[in-house]
């Protein structure tokens, strides 16, 4: 892995031990990965609630896919799969769901807990064929320190919502 991928994970491995809550945990992640290339132009977590997706902290323009069905999507595809995505023409890609028009390619990256797939990184970029084989392992380090944390801040004694371990629509036992 390059410098400067190796970096970026080291960043948000110090960023991320820093924070008390799972929400800053995710904003700051999200923000220092979108910081990590000009040709990332949508950077954010969905988080699993229940059976769907649900969109959490992010960098970029709104986006009208607040909620995704898990048979719906690049991001249902990755959950669901519980591997990384890479699609290099969102365009030729008919589970595409479109935030922007301009969008080329996108790389959703799961947030795994063993075997259960707790969320996912999402990144879209302007760009055709954007996101590489260093990028995507880059983005699955990243993932697990985020999980890491997530789980380490649950627990830490006062953390627990009513007896249970659980956030964002999911628990860990």
């Amino acid at each position: 892995m390059d410098a400067g991928r190796r970096e970026l994970i080291d960043k948000v491995a110090g960023a991320i031990a820093g924070q008390s809550t799972e929400k800053s945990v995710l904003r700051v992640a999200a923000e220092l990965i979108d910081g990590f290339s000009d040709g990332f132009n949508w950077t954010g977590f969905y988080l699993m609630r229940g059976d769907k997706l649900e969109v959490g902290p992010y960098v970029g323009p709104e986006t009208p896919h607040t909620v995704i069905e898990l048979d719906r999507g690049i991001c249902g595809a990755a959950a669901t799969s519980k591997q990384s995505i890479v699609v290099d023409d969102v365009k030729a890609d008919p589970r595409f769901l479109a935030c922007s028009t301009s969008t080329r390619s996108e790389i959703v990256v799961p947030l795994m807990d063993g075997d259960r797939c707790l969320g996912e990184i999402d990144i879209d970029s302007n760009q055709p064929s954007f996101f590489t084989d260093a990028d995507r392992e880059m983005l699955e380090e990243v993932a697990g320190l985020v999980v890491k944390r997530l789980k380490e801040l649950q627990a830490q004694p006062g953390n627990n919502s009513g007896g249970g371990r659980c956030f964002w629509g999911f628990c860990f036992c």
